[in-house]
């Protein structure tokens, strides 16, 4: 029962997708045009302060989180 299952809803999604056709420049929107970030400073946790001047041409990683 299981594998008959599998096999309809793989048959499903390959007729969707061809019923779909191959996308191409006429479909696709455009991508938006990047934006530099905005300018920030920030305070550190022995009272120093950090801005993004600090991390222009370093890899970062910005971690945004909420507890609601």
């Amino acid at each position: 029962m299981q594998s008959l299952r599998s096999t309809i809803t793989a048959g499903v999604f390959a007729l969707g997708f061809a019923l779909a056709g191959p996308a191409t420049a006429d479909t696709l929107a455009p991508l938006p045009q990047p934006t530099p970030m905005p300018s920030f400073k920030i305070p550190g946790i022995n009272g120093s302060s950090g801005s993004d001047a600090d991390l222009r041409n370093k890899v970062t990683i910005i971690r945004f989180w909420a507890s609601w």
